[in-house]
């Protein structure tokens, strides 16, 4: 894993660790959420296709970043790995 200067340390929630920042793209419809789990509060709902700019994760369950397209862009959360895919 290598770590990109493109967002510092300070920036990203405590406790996640910095991974090489790509794009995906979600698979299907899945909530952008507050915090790395779903008892977490739901900021938005990405559509399938929506891209999301990977910055960090906590357990490589799921990824903060920011989303990239789609009626939700520019805002930072949570989505699950699972639903997301290389683009």
């Amino acid at each position: 894993m290598s770590t990109a200067s493109t967002a510092s340390a300070a920036s990203l929630p405590k406790d996640c660790l910095e991974i090489y920042h790509n794009t995906k793209k979600a698979t299907e419809a899945v909530n952008l959420r507050k915090g790395p789990g779903r008892n977490y509060t739901s900021l938005g709902i990405l559509s399938k296709g929506t891209r999301f700019r990977v910055n960090c994760t906590t357990d490589f369950y799921w990824y903060y970043g920011k989303v990239e397209t789609g009626a939700n862009k520019g805002r930072k959360g949570w989505v699950s790995i699972a639903y997301l895919k290389n683009t």
